[in-house]
């Protein structure tokens, strides 16, 4: 009997009392999950087109002073981020990379003014010169980080005129639903003053 009981034990283990699960906190997630019904952002007036044999530099330059005072952001600003779009229409095509994304970003991330932050192991997969002119891209300057993140955020091969697409490109950014939603706000407020010059 005592051999059965023995083997028994062994057999079947001896099993813990449970746990109260409520005094456990859950442990933290890495990364945010979009919303179950994500919304994209609306539509911001585009950048002007990337004109091949033409200089788009006037265009561009045009685009952001008048832009600069609807939206409340410096023109220089609005031109690296104009310009990022641009130059992302023709690398990422399906991407759909609104300017206003990145002004959304910079106004959470930067207050608006200066290059945008570019995490560092984003900054050493994603890095480009926005200028093409042969220079290292250089994380302080305004131009290279607008074109870093969007280069980041069209990596995934997510469209971003999608709600969904667009939620995960940012999550990936940010790590942070909450985040992420203010970035949203930010982008749709930018949105509206562009449309309403």
């Amino acid at each position: 009997m005592i051999a059965i009981g023995l083997i028994l034990l062994l057999t079947i283990g001896i099993t813990k009392p449970e746990q109260d699960t409520a005094a456990t906190p859950a442990p933290a997630t890495t990364a945010a999950a979009p919303p179950v019904e994500a919304v994209a952002p609306s539509p911001a007036v585009a950048a002007p087109e990337d004109r091949v044999r033409v200089s788009d530099l006037a265009a561009l330059d045009a685009w952001a002073r008048e832009l600069a005072v609807a939206t409340k952001l410096p023109a220089t600003v609005l031109a690296a981020y104009g310009r990022a779009e641009m130059w992302l229409r023709g690398e990422s095509a399906a991407c759909h990379l609104s300017w206003a994304t990145l002004a959304g970003i910079g106004q959470f991330e930067a207050a608006g003014s200066g290059p945008l932050p570019v995490p560092p192991g984003i900054w050493d997969r994603w890095a480009a010169r926005a200028t093409h002119d042969g220079k290292a891209p250089d994380n302080r300057n305004t131009d290279d980080a607008a074109y870093t993140v969007g280069r980041y955020l069209c990596s995934s091969g997510a469209d971003l005129s999608t709600g969904r697409g667009w939620w995960e490109a940012v999550l990936s950014y940010t790590r942070s639903t909450a985040d992420a939603q203010d970035i949203l706000n930010a982008t749709n407020t930018i949105a509206a003053s562009s449309r309403a010059r």
